[in-house]
């Protein structure tokens, strides 16, 4: 799913990249490492959940990350130089247990986050994008909450994984085709594999406890609380 609004400039085009080519992708790469910078034309990425979407406040994050990424989103060691990411595609009796709990009611706005989004919006030229990698099975579930919100028209492009890809796949995949040179996300394993991926990119660890399971963490990983703080802090 891609939407876009009306923008003050047109990123290049490469339709060619998802044939693989390891020369297209490099192409795209030293594209984005001009933006780098260059705050005036920041191409900047947000995750969906538990950045503008709370979870449902009486499940367990901890038990969250496991239903996604089974015992390695549990381990007290991990190494960033070795790991192997994957998440579980899950079955249809927990799709549809998830589609209930994806009902607004237990999923409020993150309103903070959302009034700091329209600041930057507002105040500077950097092009922003959702990128989330929430299933097929919850289309319906997304748009509905984008509606309510009426935050369709606070991105140049919204790109949600209702194909059903890995999610640390899809999330490389757009950030390439994007050009997006900062990316914010509560998933650090997530970051982790991107940050190795792409490591002229910036990435945020948004999340309000600084502990996590790694000795290190790479250098172009960054940690904030707030997406105030991003715009404060690195804008």
């Amino acid at each position: 799913m891609a939407i876009k609004r009306r923008s003050h400039y047109s990123p290049p085009r490469h339709p060619e990249l998802d044939s693989g080519s390891a020369k297209i992708q490099d192409r795209v790469r030293n594209d984005t490492k001009t933006l780098i910078n260059n705050p005036s034309t920041f191409r900047i990425g947000f995750d969906f959940d538990k950045v503008f979407v709370s979870y449902p406040p009486i499940i367990p994050d901890k038990l969250i990350d496991f239903l996604y990424k089974g015992s390695f989103a549990i381990k007290k060691e991990k190494s960033a130089d070795n790991f192997k990411l994957k998440y579980r595609i899950p079955g249809l009796f927990e799709q549809k247990i998830r589609i209930i709990s994806h009902n607004y009611i237990f999923r409020p706005p993150i309103k903070n986050n959302i009034k700091s989004l329209r600041e930057i919006n507002k105040k500077t030229k950097c092009e922003l994008y959702l990128i989330s990698s929430r299933f097929g099975f919850l289309k319906e579930k997304t748009n509905s909450w984008l509606d309510k919100n009426k935050m369709k028209n606070d991105f140049n492009g919204i790109h949600f994984n209702f194909n059903n890809i890995q999610p640390h796949i899809f999330k490389e995949r757009v950030i390439i085709k994007k050009g997006i040179s900062h990316y914010i996300d509560d998933d650090l394993d997530l970051l982790v594999y991107l940050s190795k991926k792409l490591p002229e990119n910036t990435f945020f660890w948004l999340t309000d406890n600084k502990k996590h399971g790694y000795k290190s963490l790479p250098k172009n990983i960054k940690i904030i609380k707030s997406i105030k703080e991003l715009y404060t802090k690195y804008l």
